[in-house]
């Protein structure tokens, strides 16, 4: 028969493996959406009014629709207080990080002070887009308010002007494979070098027709010299279309496999790996304490 020492060393065996699992567990059922910028107008209502709980109803109906699309367009009929929403995820990713986006996107326009009672606003996360107002805007271009990010680094000195003209070309041929797309949505790679690839990315509304999705996207490769000039890479949005381009792949790469845990950059987390490795030396020196107290 296992002694009462034996029976307890495998007890704590069992309690640090369990110990350690259980933040990875966990992990493995979040995803990571990235919030960039949102734009809320001054023109706020009630919280109590019809037009907010047409609100509130949009939103539920897009955390619903996005476990399915990619897409959507909706209106919630009320006379006056009538809600249009619409949702965009990027084309290249999976339905369950689209869910969690939309979510992420609905929480925040309904808790942020700055657009919880906004008749109109539109927000955007690097996997997706989400809009509404009091007025009806399906089919309809709309450039602003706009919102761009570069790249910190310029591309070589000696190679900037044959760079952006290589880079407009490649945005050129990737809006119009958008625009030609059922989806609105097209991925480009192109050789700068024979060691630099560039990708691009162009998406529009799934509401637009062909032609106002090519001048959505043209409108926003306009901008690319202005604001972005010289950068490796960059991102203009609109609310009804976007363009990204970088010198790494930024497309494609999601699964549908959960991704793992992401490690702060700065800062100490107690499931770093130094953070892990100090933790388990405090509880294995705490364990022999005790279990020499039972020899």
């Amino acid at each position: 028969m296992p002694s009462n020492n034996l029976i307890f060393r495998i007890f704590c065996c069992i309690l640090v493996i369990t110990f350690f699992n259980f933040p990875t567990t966990k992990a493995q059922n979040e995803d990571t959406v990235y919030f960039e910028y949102q734009n809320c107008s001054a023109n706020r209502i009630s919280s109590t009014s019809t037009y907010q709980k047409n609100m509130i109803t949009l939103f539920s109906s897009f955390t619903s629709s996005a476990s399915a699309k990619l897409f959507s367009n909706t209106t919630i009929l009320g006379g006056n207080s009538s809600v249009y929403g619409l949702f965009m995820c990027r084309g290249d990713i999976p339905l369950r990080l689209c869910k969690q986006c939309v979510g992420n996107a609905t929480e925040k326009l309904s808790t942020d002070p700055e657009c919880n009672h906004s008749i109109e606003a539109v927000i955007w996360y690097a996997e997706c887009m989400l809009r509404y107002s009091n007025v009806l805007f399906f089919s309809i271009v709309a450039t602003s308010p706009e919102y761009s990010l570069f790249n910190a680094d310029d591309v070589s000195s000696n190679s900037t002007t044959s760079f952006m003209n290589f880079l407009r070309n490649t945005m050129n041929r990737t809006a119009e494979a958008a625009a030609d797309s059922e989806a609105r949505f097209s991925t480009k790679e192109a050789n700068l070098s024979h060691s630099q690839t560039l990708y691009a990315l162009a998406q529009c509304t799934q509401d637009l027709s062909p032609q106002n999705c090519t001048t959505c996207l043209a409108e926003a490769i306009e901008m690319l010299p202005t604001c972005c000039d010289r950068k490796q890479g960059a991102r203009v949005k609109f609310p009804s279309c976007n363009i990204w381009y970088e010198m790494y792949p930024f497309y494609g790469v999601i699964t549908d496999n959960p991704p793992k845990r992401l490690v702060p950059s700065s800062g100490f987390s107690w499931w770093h790996p130094n953070g892990v490795n100090l933790l388990l030396n405090i509880l294995v020196y705490i364990l022999n304490l005790i279990i020499v107290s039972f020899l």
